[in-house]
């Protein structure tokens, strides 16, 4: 589960943390996994608090459906993992985001800086690794043309 945050100024909430599989870093939307017998709403709800301080409230709308192949383990025993996850529109006021939520502390300081992008800025990061790759064009078709009627599944 991830949650695209956009503010009334239409710029979305970004973390940066170190690329798991890769080496660099990456800025990717709040969100992570769905816990034994947890809806998928409400394990974003949690997810998003943690990684940010924000509390969700109201029902979420679904807006991608993201496949992502990678994989984990050392070169001699890595195995490929395709990972699903639900993407979702989250429509917020600015704030300040913080990680102070986050139950675990082997998780707190995993993101290196937390940004709010515009979409023009989001274009002019060439130099930026952004998941999923398709972030800058996404957000500003998103923008343009609002969310979508439904959710479109995304393959990188």
């Amino acid at each position: 589960m991830r949650a695209l945050i956009l503010s009334e100024t239409n710029e979305v909430l970004l973390l940066k943390m170190e690329h798991p599989t890769r080496g660099g870093e990456l800025w990717l939307l709040p969100g992570g996994g769905v816990k034994s017998n947890e809806d998928p709403v409400d394990a974003l709800q949690r997810e998003v608090w943690e990684e940010t301080g924000l509390a969700l409230f109201d029902s979420p709308n679904l807006i991608w459906r993201r496949i992502h192949r990678f994989e984990r383990g050392f070169e001699d025993s890595a195995s490929a993992i395709d990972q699903h996850e639900r993407i979702y529109l989250v429509k917020s006021q600015r704030f300040e985001p913080s990680a102070d939520n986050n139950p675990d502390l082997s998780n707190v300081g995993v993101f290196h800086e937390f940004r709010w992008w515009s979409v023009a800025t989001l274009n002019e990061a060439k130099d930026e690794f952004f998941a999923p790759r398709s972030l800058p064009r996404l957000v500003q078709r998103l923008v343009v043309e609002g969310p979508p009627s439904v959710p479109i599944t995304l393959v990188d």
